[in-house]
């Protein structure tokens, strides 16, 4: 294996990869050159297709190795566990109990192996699962140059936790003709279908006086937002809605009585639904205006498209995770994503990306926790993803 990591990362620290093995290439982008977070910290990685496998379409694995800012990760306290069923009791000192009262998904790995933390730091799964299950399956076909296999192109991001763990991902480089991300999910987990996603942005410009002297004078930028939220249906919000049903979104409030702002999310699964919403978005602006002497500026500014837009076009590439998945023993389940995926924004760039699961539960909390067992599928499903890249000729 060769490496030319970046230079604030070893990558072969941080992924667990040996200079010493052949037939695999890694490189990373130098944090001086243009583009991305900070311009720097992916790292690609190659295995050349095996005789007679050279025209088969090349088949990308991704995974990102940034963990949640919600909890600390750092150092991650953790330690394989014999479950067998009930509550887990992580911290016993400080009294932090993972109780299936809030946890109820962890009851069915009863009898299972589950590696968890002491209750006061992330255990990492998200994604750094997923950074393993590539590794793996890269180390395994460096091992044996005699499976057969188109060109394999693995990745490894930062910054998908704040948003921008495709902002410096460049597909030429990259070199795949189709990809899946590794990341989040219990086991069996397949991600075909994301959100459309768009985002609101309200600005106020009130006018402030004394309070003492305001009468037909002020105008309050805060009462402004206020109104503004309360033009948006109550029940077309997140905790109110489940499945295919769209929301709209309140995410801040800043501002005081001179000048306010609020940022609004819409999502929706459906395309003309989405565009309803924005619609809707707009027509409250020009409404507010009216009410509010033209006081009002509202921009709506699409993120990304349901991942089923971009995958429409690609069956095959589908159909061969469900049947990786079927070959690994694993039952899928395939629901709408009440989100987005870096593969709806690699998919937007002309590269076709579902997800599938990492095996993880509980992300973003100390009470985060990954069953050995799920670890283990989620590696045998890229493996087989790569075996089955030798026998595909075409993806639509």
């Amino acid at each position: 294996m060769i490496l030319h990591p970046v230079p604030e990362i070893d990558v072969r620290g941080e992924l667990g990869v040996d200079d010493a093995d052949d037939g695999f290439i890694a490189r990373g982008r130098d944090a001086d050159q243009p583009g991305g977070a900070a311009g720097g910290g992916i790292v690609y990685g190659w295995i050349e297709a095996t005789p007679g496998c050279e025209k088969a379409p090349a088949l990308g694995l991704i995974a990102h190795m940034d963990t949640s800012p919600e909890a600390s990760g750092d150092p991650a306290r953790w330690r394989v566990i014999d479950y067998r069923g009930g509550d887990i009791v992580l911290n016993e000192e400080k009294g932090i109990v993972l109780t299936l009262d809030r946890f109820p998904e962890v009851a069915k790995y009863a009898g299972e192996k589950l590696v968890v933390t002491d209750g006061t730091t992330l255990l990492g799964a998200d994604d750094k699962a997923g950074v393993a299950a590539l590794m793996q399956a890269a180390k395994y076909f460096a091992d044996h140059p005699e499976v057969p296999h188109a060109r394999l192109c693995f990745c490894v991001t930062p910054d998908e936790e704040v948003g921008l763990g495709t902002a410096d991902f460049r597909r030429e480089e990259f070199g795949a003709d189709y990809a899946y991300t590794i990341d989040g999910g219990e086991i069996g987990a397949l991600d075909t279908e994301t959100l459309n996603a768009a985002l609101v942005t309200a600005h106020f410009e009130g006018l402030n006086t004394h309070p003492g002297s305001a009468k037909n004078k002020m105008v309050n930028a805060i009462r402004m937002a206020t109104d503004f939220i309360s033009r948006f249906p109550s029940e077309s919000v997140p905790e109110k809605t489940s499945g295919y049903e769209g929301f709209f979104h309140p995410v801040s409030v800043t501002g005081s009585v001179g000048e306010a702002e609020v940022r609004l999310l819409i999502r929706d699964h459906d395309n003309a639904k989405f565009e309803d919403r924005k619609a809707y978005a707009r027509k409250v602006g020009e409404e507010m205006n009216r009410a509010w002497g033209g006081r009002v500026t509202v921009t709506v500014r699409d993120q990304y498209y349901n991942l089923s837009n971009y995958l429409e076009d690609f069956p095959v590439v589908t159909a061969s995770a469900r049947e990786a998945m079927k070959r690994a023993g694993v039952e899928i389940v395939e629901e709408p994503v009440r989100g987005g995926t870096d593969g709806c924004r690699i998919s937007s760039m002309g590269l076709p990306t579902p997800n599938f699961f990492a095996g993880g539960l509980f992300f973003h909390s100390v009470y985060e926790c990954l069953p050995v067992k799920s670890l283990d599928k989620a590696y045998e499903v890229a493996r087989t993803l790569c075996e089955m890249s030798a026998e595909i000729r075409t993806l639509r």
